[in-house]
């Protein structure tokens, strides 16, 4: 070992043992302390205390190491919470601008498209593609999408989006409804469309349904054609038949008025809207913290009241009236149909089919998702007074005289004693009541009808008009007006008119 040992030298070794220990060594190594076989008790003892010092160190050293652990944890702790935060400060300003990001998306894209239109409702607006081709051939008009669809018809998205929404509860609807007395006793439902909703039925109604071809059978609500026209086929027969469908436009479901518009060629986007906008669903009024809320009940139907219900029942009964047709045709009979209202008529031989016939047609009406009225179903032999659409058909079209004369005593009682207490059947307004019997009058005997003008006149001048409720509603859509409908400019070759029955 060196003499010549520097300062930090000596320090180390006395760190490592202890400064006895040290000066012990240096004596021996000196000759200052002789060394024997058996330590002396100082020596030991210097010795003992240099080992526990060296432990004492190493413990210490431990000890400190630990405490440097901690240390050096919880910074480690503290900069991963730092870091962390940071990071969640990032990820939460990143999620902020996605989610605004993605607003912006979906507010353009609904500036776009039409994405979505309740439930139930809405899994087919992704499919835009239409049938071009057979849109042309049937002279429809073609959108490639329903925002080509706003830009040509000039209803907005955000328009078609209100008007279309499937909405199990809603503080609104798009319908005025209330009931009118029947002829036949009872009510009758009416849904006549707000302003908005009746445009877009119009709009369907004039630049689609009317667009298409009849079949020759269907007279209620075709152009040219009236109750007149329903019931010439069937005058002088030694039979007729007659069967009311119950709950006609009510039993038109929201999937049958679909697909007829899916059929026609359009995508199935369009087909949705287009039935939407043509269908309604019952609704109940309930009322919540003075709040009134209208709750949906029951699948979406055809209503009663909107412009463009009538056009599609004939479109939906055109498979109804061709198998009827073919079976009639083949036991014989003649058929005709006036919206709800079927009639069959035959001579000779054929007569004795209407068993056959009758077992049949209730199969039939089955089948296509209609009902027979119970209570309208009615015989009519020849040796009995028959009608067909409220026209007498036994030998020459002509009105119940029964009824010409009471219509005739009313019009009397009116003239001398005015309007208060009289009454026209089941009608709400007498004015109302009296116009519309003198016009379908005048539909199977304008000269008879023409008399009762002139007497309306004299009675109005005498005694005024009186006092009506204005309803909003269009008194067409109830009980279409006869031969004044605009002519529809449509030209159908036989290729197409065969192919318009292959699509039902």
């Amino acid at each position: 070992m060196s003499q010549n040992l520097s300062r930090q030298q000596i320090y180390d070794r006395i760190k490592a043992s202890s400064k006895d220990s040290y000066i012990l060594e240096e004596m021996k190594r000196l000759g200052f302390w002789e060394e024997t076989s058996t330590p002396s008790l100082p020596e030991q003892l210097i010795q003992k205390e240099a080992i526990l010092q060296k432990e004492l160190q190493e413990l210490i050293a431990k000890n400190r190491k630990y405490e440097d652990q901690e240390e050096m944890l919880r910074e480690m702790r503290k900069k991963r919470m730092q870091e962390a935060k940071a990071k969640r400060e990032i990820t939460k300003q990143e999620n902020e601008k996605k989610r605004l990001d993605k607003a912006d998306s979906w507010k353009k894209l609904q500036q776009q498209q039409v994405l979505y239109l309740g439930e139930n409702v809405s899994k087919g607006l992704q499919q835009k593609e239409s049938d071009i081709e057979k849109l042309h051939r049937l002279s429809l008009p073609v959108f490639e999408d329903v925002s080509d669809f706003s830009r040509q018809s000039g209803f907005s998205l955000s328009q078609i989006r209100y008007l279309a929404f499937n909405r199990n509860v809603s503080e609104r609807i798009h319908y005025h409804i209330f009931e009118i007395s029947k002829k036949s006793g009872g009510k009758r439902k009416i849904s006549a469309p707000k302003p908005q909703l009746r445009l877009f039925q119009q709009w369907i109604l004039n630049n689609i349904l009317n667009r298409l071809p009849v079949g020759d059978v269907a007279h209620g609500f075709v152009s040219r054609k009236s109750i007149v026209t329903n019931a010439a086929p069937h005058l002088g027969k030694a039979v007729i038949i007659n069967i009311d469908l119950k709950d006609f436009f009510p039993s038109i479901s929201y999937k049958r008025v679909k697909g007829l518009f899916s059929k026609l060629g359009y995508s199935e986007q369009l087909s949705t809207i287009f039935a939407l906008i043509c269908t309604q669903a019952h609704t109940e009024e309930v009322l919540i913290d003075g709040l009134t809320y209208f709750v949906q009940k029951g699948e979406r139907f055809l209503p009663q009241g909107s412009p463009a219900s009538p056009a599609i029942s004939n479109m939906i009964s055109y498979k109804l009236d061709k198998r009827l047709q073919g079976l009639a045709k083949k036991l014989g009979f003649t058929y005709t149909r006036y919206a709800d209202d079927l009639t069959f008529s035959a001579d000779g031989d054929a007569e004795h089919n209407a068993g056959r016939l009758l077992y049949f047609v209730k199969k039939i009406i089955s089948d296509e998702n209609f009902t027979i009225h119970p209570d309208k179903l009615h015989i009519m032999r020849r040796k009995h007074q028959q009608k067909v659409t409220g026209i007498v058909v036994n030998e020459k079209l002509n009105v119940e005289r029964a009824k010409l004369r009471k219509f005739r005593a009313l019009l009397h009682n009116i003239e001398i004693n005015g309007w208060q207490d009289q009454t026209w059947g089941r009608a709400d307004h007498l004015i109302h009541a009296v116009e519309g019997y003198i016009n379908f009058v005048h539909m199977v005997n304008p000269s008879k009808a023409s008399a009762f003008k002139e007497k309306l006149k004299t009675i109005i001048t005498r005694h005024g008009v009186p006092f009506v409720e204005v309803n909003e509603i269009i008194p067409e859509v109830l009980e279409p007006a006869e031969n004044t409908e605009t002519e529809r400019k449509i030209i159908v070759t036989k290729e197409e008119k065969a192919d318009w029955w292959n699509i039902f």
